[in-house]
């Protein structure tokens, strides 16, 4: 019986050991194969073969997936799946998985933290210090705040990373309100948060926390019509994809003050240019969409990766299948 090939479209990660002993241990004839693009074209005459694919953030487009001859599974390195077709994939016949529970932890904990960096204005007390602020007699821009306790947390779409950060805020003294469609509002309570429509949220929240999916109803859900509603003392936290943010919509609210501040994991361009606006402005904090990393977290990825292609390639479903509509299943 011929190998099964199996290629890594792109990866962060150059060491492929963890991955490469999974397939190994299977027992399976693998030949791994490693690229280094995200440029769907590039791919086609390399995976058009491929039994399996592991992604990272490689388009894979209608046109790509329809010159895969035997494709058994595409596997993502991530919990998202944006940048994969899902429906051409279903259509296909080849199924989407992913690593659901990758870097619940991880984020979540950044959350809370950006939480306290926004409500303890760390982002302007460490500029105001490196700007020779201190005992110089300047007042501190933003200073004093209103005490975290008693503030309003609203967290926007409940899944596993969401219903951490509740679960996590529950303990630091805040009002937690949600918006996710697919929750009811029995789910909600039994995490101590309200579920209320996206406009309420966005009224009442002193941090709205963005946790949803990229797709075709959250892109650009939060636009200049949505930041009108925020207080302007309110701040914005995006720990879910740069373009569930319309991000000239929300340079024009910061620079304009109509919100107090942001933090963002993700942006819509990524990395951004060295010119993007975002990146003159004192009242955001923007890393460099790593919130997901640890040394635990990145070892489970890299396992349960290829664990799917491992199971898909032995006729088992992946645990975690994300377009089930689109294969008809």
């Amino acid at each position: 019986m011929p190998a099964f090939k199996v290629v890594i479209t792109d990866f962060g990660d150059p060491d492929h050991s963890l991955e490469a002993g999974v397939l190994r241990d299977s027992g399976l004839d693998i030949n791994l194969v490693r690229m280094q693009t995200r440029d769907p074209e590039e791919l086609i005459p390399v995976v058009r073969d491929a039994d399996a694919l592991i992604v990272q953030w490689a388009t894979i487009n209608r046109k790509l997936i329809e010159t895969l001859t035997q494709c058994k599974v595409i596997s993502r390195y991530g919990i998202g799946v944006d940048m994969v077709d899902l429906q051409a994939a279903g259509e296909h016949g080849v199924p989407v998985a992913n690593v659901p529970d990758f870097c619940i932890e991880e984020v979540s904990d950044s959350t809370i933290a950006f939480v306290y960096d926004l409500s303890r204005r760390h982002f302007v007390l460490d500029r105001y210090v490196r700007s020779g602020g201190w005992g110089s007699g300047r007042p501190i821009p933003y200073w004093p705040p209103p005490r975290l306790h008693g503030q309003v947390l609203g967290i926007v779409g409940l899944g596993n990373i969401g219903r951490a950060v509740a679960q996590k805020a529950a303990g630091i003294g805040v009002k937690l309100l949600g918006y996710d469609p697919y929750l009811t509002p029995a789910q909600a309570a039994e995490l101590n948060v309200e579920l209320v429509s996206l406009e309420e949220l966005l009224r009442a929240a002193d941090f709205v926390s963005l946790h949803c999916p990229l797709n075709d109803e959250t892109r650009g859900l939060i636009g200049p019509a949505q930041l009108a509603l925020m207080k302007p003392g309110a701040c914005l936290i995006n720990m879910a994809r740069g373009p569930v943010v319309q991000q000239a919509a929300l340079y024009d609210a910061l620079a304009n003050h109509r919100i107090l501040a942001a933090a963002l994991d993700v942006l819509e361009q990524e990395p951004p240019k060295v010119d993007d606006p975002l990146l003159q402005l004192d009242n955001v904090i923007i890393t460099p969409h790593t919130s997901s990393g640890s040394v635990q977290a990145v070892l489970q990825l890299r396992r349960d990766t290829a664990q799917n292609v491992v199971d898909a390639l032995c006729g088992k479903l992946p645990r975690s299948i994300v377009n089930r509509k689109a294969l008809g299943w």
